[in-house]
């Protein structure tokens, strides 16, 4: 065989398999029976930037004295229905200690407030005031504010009473649970 022929017939043998490895690979795509249901490569969902009644609302309050998260019900849901989350920042801006943001359809308002949260405002305590019992009102005894002055001397309680009301142990959540406490100190007048 000469050299020209070698090499017709053996491109002629290359073209042949391409062509067989194409038409298998084309056959095996379009008619094979497979159940493959195809992904998005980037799943894009629309963004709900409207708040709507069934927009979640998380809203948060940061004090900053005593440090504390509260998280409570929106009372302004009202004013910000129907509103975009970039509306929304016009109304509760940052210069009023707001931040605004949505996360996963939820709006977040957060709010830093330069006070006491209302349950460490409302704790009372007994201190001594010139011999007496007194009632204090207020977050801690360094911010607390002397209410009134009651009848009831100091050495007039026992002794293990004295040093728990000196040491700042009889502290209450608010004033009514304070004057159930004081209502039994009454045998000390």
């Amino acid at each position: 065989m000469n050299k020209e022929v070698k090499k017709v017939l053996s491109i002629g043998v290359l073209f042949l398999a391409f062509s067989a490895g194409f038409m298998m690979a084309y056959f095996y795509n379009n008619f094979a029976n497979r159940d493959i249901s195809q992904k998005p490569v980037i799943d894009i969902k629309e963004k709900r930037d409207i708040i709507d009644e069934n927009t979640p609302i998380i809203y948060e309050e940061k004090y900053k004295k005593c440090g504390h998260l509260i998280i409570r019900e929106f009372d302004e849901r009202q004013n910000i229905e129907g509103k975009s989350v970039e509306q929304i920042k016009l109304i509760y801006t940052e210069a009023n200690d707001y931040n605004i943001s949505l996360v996963n359809d939820s709006l977040i308002i957060h709010r830093v407030i330069d006070d006491w949260c209302e349950e460490d405002k409302n704790k009372c305590r007994m201190k001594e005031f010139q011999g007496r019992i007194a009632i204090y009102k207020g977050p801690d005894t360094k911010n607390d504010v002397l209410l009134r002055v009651t009848d009831i001397y100091m050495d007039s309680l026992p002794m293990e009473l004295q040093t728990r009301i000196e040491a700042g142990e009889w502290e209450f959540q608010d004033i009514d649970t304070l004057n159930d406490a004081l209502e039994n100190l009454d045998e000390y007048l």
